[in-house]
Order: C-alpha cells, then sequence, then structure tokens
C-alpha cells in the first residue's frame, strides 16, 4: 500500500510538472524549466517512477 500511496503522490506532482509546461511556462506552479530537454528528462523519470510505484502498488495489494 505504500508504493501505492507514493505512486499518487508522485502522480500529482507529474501533474504539476505538466501544468507548469503546458499552461504556465514563465512562472510554473512546480518547476521553471530551462530547455526542452530538461523537460522531457523529468517527464520520462517521473512517469516511469509513477508506473512502477503504482504496479508495484497493486501487485501488494491483492
Amino acid at each position: 500500500m505504500t508504493n501505492l500511496a507514493f505512486g499518487i503522490i508522485l502522480f500529482l506532482i507529474l501533474g504539476f510538472v505538466q501544468y507548469s509546461w503546458f499552461y504556465d511556462p514563465n512562472n510554473g506552479v512546480a518547476i521553471d524549466f530551462k530547455s526542452k530537454s530538461s523537460y522531457i528528462i523529468t517527464t520520462i523519470v517521473l512517469g516511469a517512477l509513477v508506473g512502477y510505484l503504482i504496479t508495484t502498488g497493486i501487485f501488494q495489494s491483492y
């Protein structure tokens, strides 16, 4: 259950990152990105962590 909770929290953080890039790129809520590559790397890393934590959390809860 801990992995599932951490996955949900990271999913919300990933949502803040996406909001910062798409809707308010100059003064983002979460991160002020300096380049497109830093945004892509952050999105990939957070997405992979979210996917891993949520799938292991669901698997361990059954």
